[in-house]
């Protein structure tokens, strides 16, 4: 099973609502608001997802271009962990809904 990353605020009585996240996304030029995602699977199969508040992030760094999926459940947006890159956007998304970045395991970045 792949690692994920999440954004999420230390008080869960104070969770992110999905009308936050909306307009974080709205706000943020680097992101592009979806309903629906397909992936290639390593084995050649396709496998799509569907659902409220999906927004992708696609950006090149050193020469280097990847795509990072967030899905917004129960409060909280998450992405299967990439690379650093990624955590360093997710703590700038984090910082402006005044939430924190952890791991799976609880670690917190």
């Amino acid at each position: 099973m792949a690692y994920e990353i999440h954004i999420q605020r230390k008080d869960e009585d104070n969770s992110i609502t999905m009308e936050e996240w909306k307009s974080y996304i709205e706000n943020d030029k680097e992101l592009e608001a979806t309903d629906h995602i397909e992936i290639e699977l390593p084995n050649g199969m396709t496998m799509g997802m569907s659902g409220e508040g999906m927004a992708v992030w696609k950006k090149t760094i050193e020469d280097e271009e990847f795509e990072v999926t967030f899905t917004f459940r129960e409060g909280e947006i998450s992405a299967r962990y990439l690379n650093d890159n990624q955590i360093k956007k997710m703590k700038e998304i984090a910082s402006k809904l005044q939430a924190i970045v952890v791991g799976d395991e609880g670690e917190e970045y």
